[in-house]
């Protein structure tokens, strides 16, 4: 089925109507998890009051990287040239976060562009735009996970084609939430294989790619002597601020392994090593298997390493302790997206939409019973162990076309 471009546009500009109408609606109807928002309502004002390069002196709590900051900076200063007033729980904060939604849909629109199976691509895209998880955890909680996790898709997108662009999109991730960094492996190993392959420019591109917002951040808050405290904040305090096994994820410690999630990760298990190490071990054990999915993929398409960001990022959600409810959006977002290029994908998305809407839901109800939780849990579990199922299908595919291909170059010498 063949559709012109201002077809599309068209469309496109209808799907975005649509969903913006029901952020709005969601946004100012229900006020959201005020916590949080009163936080980024607070550091906003504080922003104005020090400026971006000393905020994190005067305001030691601020957990957040500064991109996140820069973007509330810039904001404020346009509404406050309307003479609104932001108002955690009102639309007035909440459109930051629709806008970033809808920003958001465009790349992913951009993006699915070169997809040839027409009706699979707008059904699926039809999926992001009005995903319910992704809704939730913006319009209606107040957070910023989708701005993190089309970061960190963008990154893995370009790093085959356009590696100086994968560099400077991952580090501006990792500027944006520290969990950006569950990723590295798959750069890691990538750049392992490029080694291997000796194709070293690659690699040179991507390394300057990621210094250059480093180089940025680094010399602008060492300008105004803020560069130990936005380290120090950002990402020192930010790691083991809880200690609970869970944050109200529905994880493996959601009961299910006999566990509370109030629980302290310090305690030992058989009085050998702490629950918080288990967890460690858990997420080594999937990063492991990360690492010899990408090495047995002879070459390594970008949906192979969506497929690898999308397994760790989940098992980041589901395996180690401390982990909140909302850490499972950027595992959502590139399984949209890999959904769109491998339809084995697509059940996943769909289900993982569903109960991640529930866990997100429940937390701000205040209304996450054991039972239904642990099912969720269950199924959680199921999902994990279905894509790396898929995983090692893919594997054991190309080793077979491997072996199919040396025997025929075999043959040939003969």
């Amino acid at each position: 089925m063949y559709i012109t471009p201002l077809t599309e546009w068209i469309a496109l500009l209808i799907l975005l109507a649509i969903g913006l109408w029901i952020r709005v609606w969601l946004g100012s109807h229900y006020a959201g998890f005020m916590s949080d928002q009163n936080l980024f309502v607070q550091w906003m004002n504080e922003i104005r009051q020090y400026g971006l390069g000393t905020v994190y002196i005067h305001d030691t709590n601020i957990n957040y990287p500064p991109l996140f900051l820069l973007i509330m900076q810039g904001y404020a200063a346009l509404v406050h040239g309307f003479g609104i007033t932001i108002q955690a729980g009102q639309l007035s904060f909440k459109w930051l976060l629709i806008l970033l939604d809808l920003c958001a849909c465009i790349i992913v629109f951009c993006w699915s562009r070169n997809i040839r199976s027409t009706p699979t691509r707008w059904l699926l895209f039809s999926l992001f735009v009005f995903n319910p998880a992704l809704i939730v955890n913006s319009s209606i909680w107040g957070q910023v996970d989708i701005l993190n996790g089309i970061l960190m898709a963008g990154a893995l997108l370009t790093v085959v084609a356009f590696p100086l662009v994968a560099g400077l999109l991952f580090a501006i991730a990792l500027f944006t939430k520290l969990q950006a960094i569950v990723i590295a492996p798959v750069f890691g190993f990538y750049v392992l294989k490029c080694i291997w392959q000796r194709q070293i420019k690659p690699l040179i591109y991507m390394v300057v790619g990621a210094i250059i917002p480093v180089v940025v951040v680094v010399i602008y808050f060492a300008s105004y002597g803020g560069l130990q405290a936005m380290f120090k904040g950002a990402y020192i305090s930010a790691v083991g601020l809880y200690t609970q096994v869970t944050l109200n994820a529905l994880n493996i410690w959601f009961y299910v392994i006999g566990t509370v999630p109030t629980m302290n990760d310090t305690e030992k298990l058989w009085n050998i090593i702490s629950l918080r190490n288990v967890g460690f071990i858990l997420l080594l054990i999937a990063v492991i298997y990360t690492g010899i999915y990408l090495w047995k993929c002879r070459v390594l398409y970008t949906a192979v390493l969506l497929k690898a960001a999308a397994w760790i990022s989940f098992a980041f959600f589901m395996l180690p302790t401390e982990i909140h409810e909302r850490y499972s959006i950027p595992a959502l977002i590139l399984l949209l997206l890999i959904a769109m290029i491998d339809r084995k994908w697509i059940a996943i998305a769909c289900v993982l939409s569903v109960t991640i809407t529930y866990n997100l839901w429940g937390v701000l109800t205040s209304n996450l019973p054991r039972i239904p939780g642990m099912i969720i849990v269950w199924i959680h579990l199921f999902i994990l162990l279905w894509m790396g199922w898929l995983m090692y299908r893919e594997m054991r595919e190309n080793s077979k076309n491997q072996l199919r291909k040396s025997t025929i170059h075999a043959e040939e010498a003969r």
